[in-house]
C-alpha cells in the first residue's frame, strides 16, 4: 500500500476552507462509475467515499451550552450519612443475623412468585394514586403488610411506596423513632424490592438508608430505651448497606 499523503478537500458550503490530510485504504479506479444503487464492492465504496466528503473531519457545536454549565456536574453529590452513637451502632454478627433472616424471608416470596398456585387466594388488587402522599398515607394506615398487600405490586408501585415512606420518615420528630406500623411497611416492601436493581430503586434505599441514620443520631444513647428505639432503624440501614450492597453506608 502507497505511503503517499493525499489531501481531500471538503465540499461542503460551509467549510469550503476545511482540508484534512488522511491516507486512503482503498483505492478505486477511474473506471467506476457513481451509481445510486451500488451494485459491486467497488461501486459501494465509491459512494461511502463522496459521502464522507460532504461532512467535515471535526464535528462543532454551533450552540453556546455555556450558560447551562453553572451548579451542574456529571456527579450527584450525596451527604454523608449520620454516624451512629458508639453505644447504638450494631455489631457485625447482629447485622449478618439480620441480613440472614431477611435473606430467608427473600426466598420464601421468591418461590411464592415463581408458583401463582402458592398466591393467597384473597389476593388484593392495590388501587393507589401514584403521586398521591396522603393516598399512600390512607393506604398504609387501612391495610397491614400482608402477602394479600405487597405481592402483587407492580415494581413501580414498589418504589413510589417505598419513597413516599421514606417521606413519611421526614415527619419524625428529634429523639423520636419510626412506629411500628411503618417499620413493617418498610420491611414488607425490602423484602419485596426486585432485583437486579434499577438506578432508581437504589436512590430510593439510599435515601431511606440516609434519613434512618439521620433519626438514629437524634436519640440519646443514654435514655433507657434507646436500645428499642434504634432496633428498626439498624435493621432498614443494614439491609440496605450490605443486602442490597450499598456497602458505604454501612456502620
Amino acid at each position: 500500500m502507497s505511503s503517499n499523503k493525499y489531501i481531500y478537500k471538503a465540499t461542503r458550503s460551509n467549510d469550503d476552507d476545511a482540508e484534512t490530510l488522511v491516507s486512503p485504504c482503498f483505492h478505486v479506479g477511474p473506471e467506476v462509475q457513481l451509481k445510486e444503487v451500488p451494485t459491486t464492492g467497488e461501486e459501494y465504496l465509491l459512494k461511502v467515499i463522496k459521502e464522507r466528503q460532504n461532512y467535515s473531519t471535526i464535528t462543532k457545536c454551533n450552540k453556546d451550552y455555556s450558560k447551562f454549565s453553572k451548579n451542574q456536574s456529571c456527579f450527584i453529590e450525596e451527604t454523608k450519612p449520620a454516624k451512629a452513637p458508639d453505644k447504638l451502632k450494631p455489631t457485625i454478627e447482629w447485622q449478618n443475623i439480620q441480613v440472614a433472616d431477611f435473606s430467608d424471608v427473600r426466598m420464601y416470596l421468591s418461590r411464592i412468585q415463581t408458583k401463582k398456585t402458592l398466591w393467597p387466594s384473597d389476593l388484593k388488587k392495590i388501587s393507589v394514586e401514584h403521586d398521591s402522599l396522603n393516598g399512600w398515607k390512607q393506604f398504609f394506615n387501612t391495610n397491614e403488610p400482608t402477602l394479600t398487600c405487597v405481592l402483587g405490586l407492580k415494581h413501580t408501585l414498589l418504589d413510589r411506596g417505598l419513597e413516599i415512606l421514606t417521606e413519611i420518615l421526614e415527619e419524625v420528630k428529634p429523639g423520636f423513632t419510626v412506629d411500628y406500623k411503618t417499620g413493617q411497611w418498610i420491611y414488607a416492601f425490602l423484602a419485596c424490592t426486585r432485583q437486579p436493581l434499577l438506578s432508581d430503586t437504589i436512590s430510593i434505599l439510599r435515601n431511606l438508608a440516609r434519613k434512618c441514620a439521620e433519626i438514629r443520631s437524634c436519640i440519646n444513647p443514654e435514655e433507657e430505651d434507646a436500645p428499642f428505639a434504634v432496633t428498626p432503624l439498624n435493621i432498614f440501614i443494614c439491609l440496605v448497606a450490605r443486602y442490597f450492597r450499598q456497602y458505604d453506608l454501612a456502620d
